[in-house]
């Protein structure tokens, strides 16, 4: 979805007043959601892909409120970034990429200050997995209850979970099932992006969906016995 900026922002948007002053950004990529934190004290990016890492260095090497690393949200050696003392951790389309995902959330939990939130976005429903997923390195979709245990495991405190993009599941589905690619043509992303997504967004900000193609959360960290130093 790299060209997909309107969806980008709204998928921002659905997060962002809850975001605080101490940002990690999990899966920060070349910087797409990291140029909505410049307003940010500080921001911690983490990024598994060292070509990313170089973008993104290169992108903001002349802010010197953005931190960037190279590591993977399943390794412990990530928890030195506690000395950043982040009150907020976003982690948008990246917990799926991640076989062990509680391992990682137990991770973010331990950088992030006592009682610091957690924003995720994770594809929903495992019903509608396809070859697009597997494409794209997914190990699971998630759904209300699977996230929430998920959670639940790795010491947080649920306190928001929503549905968005309830038009997305139909695109999901004609490519994955019907035409089974493994991937969504650009044609396909720029007319969602550009003629669909603005107007659903406020459709669906004056009603919820009872459904759709992702999950949004909000989680706090819980104080709990930190995992032992390495």
């Amino acid at each position: 979805m790299k060209n997909a900026s309107n969806y980008r922002r709204w998928l921002f948007d659905q997060v962002s007043p809850h975001i605080g002053k101490r940002v990690l950004e999990i899966g920060a990529g070349i910087g797409n959601y990291t140029q909505f934190l410049v307003d940010a004290d500080v921001t911690v990016c983490v990024e598994i892909h060292p070509e990313a890492v170089a973008l993104l260095k290169e992108r903001f090497r002349s802010n010197p409120k953005v931190f960037v690393y190279h590591g993977d949200v399943a390794d412990p050696a990530l928890r030195s970034l506690a000395e950043h003392r982040c009150d907020t951790a976003i982690c948008f389309n990246v917990l799926e990429h991640v076989e062990q995902d509680v391992t990682a959330l137990k991770n973010i939990a331990d950088i992030l200050v006592p009682g610091g939130r957690l924003l995720l976005i994770v594809p929903a429903l495992s019903s509608i997995f396809s070859p697009v997923d597997r494409a794209l390195g997914h190990y699971r979709r998630y759904s209300v209850s699977s996230l929430r245990r998920s959670l639940d495991q790795a010491g947080y405190h649920v306190e928001h979970i929503s549905w968005m993009n309830l038009l997305g599941i139909m695109g999901w589905l004609y490519n994955g099932h019907i035409l089974r690619r493994n991937e969504e043509s650009h044609g396909q992303i720029i007319f969602y992006d550009r003629v669909i997504v603005p107007w659903l967004r406020i459709l669906e900000r004056v009603i919820r969906p009872p459904i759709g193609l992702s999950l949004v959360c909000v989680a706090k960290s819980v104080l709990r016995q930190p995992t032992n130093a390495l």
